[in-house]
């Protein structure tokens, strides 16, 4: 690479705490307020990506404050925060390796790999002309980040018709590559390349040979969630749809053989929806109802899920706790309110912390306009506290 991505002086640095805690009025949750800089846009890492760090004491988030978007880390327990990148662009698409203290993301055209503890820096790949970069994963070796590229297409793009722009962007079907490319140095490997729209990769957080990747598109046309073999480059599709299904927004469960995801039966406008786990093989799909298409879920077990709600009548994080004796989940309950109120108001993103204690979620519930607070609410010992939610 032409030049040595190097470090600012503000990498480092620690800034006062930003907290506010209160009790949701609602559910009664202790809720935190982990950032409040009024000229900042803060969000924790995308919903898919494990952002605690340092054995669960901080939690990464990203943060415009200082005029570029970098990664900082705020320390649970006294709230103070460090700035850990102080880079020349933006960043974008940070995950942290499942094992191991790294965090990767791309910084302009450089995928680039942090080390949380040192805050050195090192560049991996640089991507092709013409090309994107979709976020990236590390393998749960700690040996190989894992990305998607997707070629460039000049496509006009309405900012009240998203759909319609991804539409045609899939119709293109610009020309990508699932590749993997060594921590610590070397060439990439291709392992898939199609002339179709491939995205956002996860890695299993146990098992290191094994990702998933999405082909993008209207989840109604497409089969979006695609598992691959980095050691014999098969692929496959883990939960095939059927003319009238869509699913998406996938994720891992910890055991690194589940994962779970969302979608919907009929229309989207009046959709029958659902929340799933299926193993990455296709076999063991169990699938419940949800309240609605637009949201999110999370878990680490089957035993607790989290759902972002939904802006459609539920703007407020919900949970699921598995009922052994019945053999499904119990009538979620209400967590906290987070007022998300439209698709391009501040998606929560909500994901629950590894021994599932805490959620964490976005919000602009506080802001005039949609920029975005970090917020953290404990999940109380007895689900039976909260309210339930009767509007499946």
């Amino acid at each position: 690479m032409e030049d040595e991505l190097r470090q600012g002086p503000n990498a480092g640095r620690t800034l006062p705490a930003e907290r506010e805690q209160y009790d949701d009025p609602e559910t009664g949750a202790s809720v935190t307020r982990l950032t409040s800089d009024p000229e900042a846009d803060s969000r924790h890492l995308y919903f898919t990506e494990p952002g605690w760090d340092d054995d669960g004491r901080r939690l990464l988030f990203r943060s415009d404050r200082g005029g570029t978007r970098q990664l900082y880390s705020v320390a649970l327990e006294s709230g103070e925060l460090t700035q850990l990148t102080d880079l020349p662009d933006d960043i974008s698409g940070v995950t942290r390796i499942a094992t191991e203290p790294t965090a990767l993301f791309w910084c302009d055209e450089r995928l680039v790999a942090l080390d949380l503890e040192t805050l050195a820096v090192t560049s991996l790949y640089e991507l092709p002309e013409g090309y994107t970069g979709s976020i990236a994963a590390g393998t749960a070796d700690g040996k190989r980040a894992v990305t998607a590229l997707s070629e460039e297409l000049d496509l006009e793009r309405d900012p009240d018709d998203r759909e319609r722009w991804i539409a045609d962007r899939m119709d293109a079907g610009p020309h990508s590559k699932v590749i993997s490319i060594p921590l610590s140095g070397g060439e990439p490997t291709v392992h898939v390349e199609n002339d179709r729209w491939l995205n956002h990769v996860n890695a299993s957080p146990t098992r290191p040979e094994l990702v998933t990747y999405a082909e993008e598109g209207l989840w109604e046309d497409v089969d979006r969630i695609r598992a691959l073999n980095l050691e014999t480059d098969e692929t496959w599709v883990v939960r095939p749809t059927d003319a009238d299904e869509a699913v998406g927004h996938e994720y891992w469960l910890a055991d690194g053989e589940t994962i779970g995801y969302h979608g919907w039966r009929g229309d989207r406008d009046d959709p029958d929806a659902f929340f799933g786990h299926v193993r990455y093989d296709g076999t063991d799909r169990r699938e419940w109802p949800a309240p609605d298409l637009y949201t999110h879920f999370h878990s680490n077990t089957r035993d607790l899920v989290v759902g972002d709600g939904t802006y459609r009548g539920a703007p407020f994080d919900l949970l699921w706790s598995w009922d052994d004796e019945d053999g499904g989940y119990r009538t979620p309950r209400k967590l906290v309110a987070h007022g998300w109120s439209g698709d391009d108001d501040v998606h929560p993103h909500s994901r629950l912390s590894p021994n599932g204690d805490r959620v964490v979620f976005d919000s602009s519930r506080a802001r005039e306009g949609t920029d975005s607070d970090v917020y953290l609410v404990d999940v109380p010992d007895d689900l039976e506290e909260l309210p339930t939610f009767d509007g499946l």
